[in-house]
């Protein structure tokens, strides 16, 4: 018997590319504070993965099927 989350193949991408897109984020801010003087990253930029992860976030929530049984 099947307890806990189905999660459609679409929602599994969304969450690889909300990972990937985290990883990137932590590369920039690591990169940021161990030679501040040789990265920039423009603030539309910035944005723009902020923008995307919520997004693949939203995508992967809104396919979630919840079991009952399993709440």
């Amino acid at each position: 018997m099947f307890r806990g989350y189905l999660q459609p193949r679409s929602a599994h991408e969304s969450l690889i590319h909300t990972r990937d897109q985290l990883r990137l984020l932590a590369r920039l801010a690591r990169a940021r504070s161990e030679s501040p003087e040789h990265v920039y990253v423009h603030p539309g930029a910035l944005s723009g993965l902020f923008e995307r992860t919520a997004a693949y976030v939203d995508d992967a929530l809104a396919t979630v099927v919840v079991d009952p049984k399993a709440a």
